[in-house]
């Protein structure tokens, strides 16, 4: 079982790197199955967020006070993720409001001593929206593919 949160992100990059050539593959034509790359593009992207780590750094800030090293680069790496996928109409939105979120959480961890309070609100509200992010990707997945999902992923 995969423990540290550097582990899962590795896990999680390596799933990304097998999935994402599949993502350029099926896409480009004008068929039903135009949309095979949006979806595993969105597995790929989904399945990284969901490992990187966001509420281990959120209890870390704000339960036990410290900033774990790699928070930042996690935080900046889902973003890029997030910017950097080709989302369905109905989830843009939600993923632009993410990256901006994991940017805004970027933020206040820069530097060497970051302020804990803004770090430990900006890693809350990272959380929060990864989950909710998480939940509305899967749910769109869960439609592509058929399957009667849960009702809350959290």
């Amino acid at each position: 079982m995969v423990r540290t949160a550097p582990a899962r992100l590795l896990v999680a990059g390596l799933a990304a790197l097998l999935i994402l050539p599949l993502a350029a593959a099926c896409g480009g034509d004008d068929s039903d199955d135009a949309h095979a790359g949006d979806t595993a593009a969105v597995l790929a992207a989904v399945t990284f967020l969901d490992g990187a780590g966001y509420h281990a750094i959120d209890d870390a800030i704000n339960k036990d006070r410290t900033v774990p090293a790699t928070a930042r680069t996690a935080a900046l790496k889902g973003q890029a993720v997030v910017r950097a996928t080709a989302w369905p109409a109905e989830l843009q939105p939600k993923a632009d409001a993410l990256a901006g979120i994991l940017g805004d959480l970027a933020a206040a961890l820069e530097g060497d001593s970051p302020d804990l309070g803004k770090a430990g609100a900006a890693a809350k509200k990272a959380h929060d929206a990864q989950h909710e992010f998480s939940d509305a990707a899967w749910g769109w997945l869960y439609e592509k593919a058929g399957v009667k999902g849960p009702t809350h992923g959290h």
